[in-house]
């Protein structure tokens, strides 16, 4: 367990803050969420063309309960486990640049990792079909958003690799929750 413990250490240290103040920027940019609402408005234009409204609104939902899902599943990993935050971290201190503005005390695991990868899951097996440009920028959307909390100096990349599981079977579950509900009180046409 030493050696993992340490391995995830070495590639936090690598991979967290290489960049200057324009990189930087970018990434505190990337990880905050309202900055992402442009983002948001453009997928629920496209569950709107695809789905209608009635359906977008089951999504919409949906997806709601997947962030909240996230969040409150990551903070009892995170209360549970105890394990701080890179910035937190005595051993690492000085060695880890704390670039991001936010941050509690625990670390394990990355919810904004979780949602992002989960809301990109729920999105691909949505649309994969019709707008796979779409299914793929939000794949990239969402490892930026994930990537950037290890940058930040918020995460392990542990951290973020244990959220990524959660989000895609996060996303997977609240995908057939809403394919449930749109049999059940959804609208059949889907465009």
């Amino acid at each position: 367990m030493n050696d993992l413990k340490e391995l995830d250490w070495e590639a936090t240290v690598a991979l967290n803050d290489w960049g200057n103040d324009t990189v930087d920027l970018f990434f505190n940019i990337v990880t905050h969420k309202l900055y992402s609402i442009p983002f948001y408005l453009v997928l629920l234009f496209f569950f709107y063309n695809k789905l209608g409204w009635k359906n977008t609104l089951i999504s919409v939902v949906t997806i709601a309960i997947l962030i909240a899902a996230s969040d409150q599943i990551a903070n009892l990993f995170k209360d549970g486990f105890e394990r701080l935050r890179p910035f937190r971290e005595p051993a690492l201190e000085g060695v880890i640049s704390k670039v991001g503005r936010s941050g509690g005390t625990y670390g394990f695991y990355s919810a904004h990792s979780s949602s992002a990868i989960g809301l990109a899951t729920f999105v691909c097996l949505l649309l994969w079909k019709s707008q796979r440009v779409l299914c793929i920028i939000t794949i990239i959307w969402a490892i930026l958003v994930a990537y950037s909390r290890v940058y930040l100096g918020l995460h392990y990349l542990g951290d973020i690799l244990m959220g990524a599981v959660m989000g895609v079977l996060l996303g997977i579950i609240c995908f057939k929750l809403f394919a449930f509900a749109k049999a059940k009180y959804g609208s059949t046409s889907i465009q």
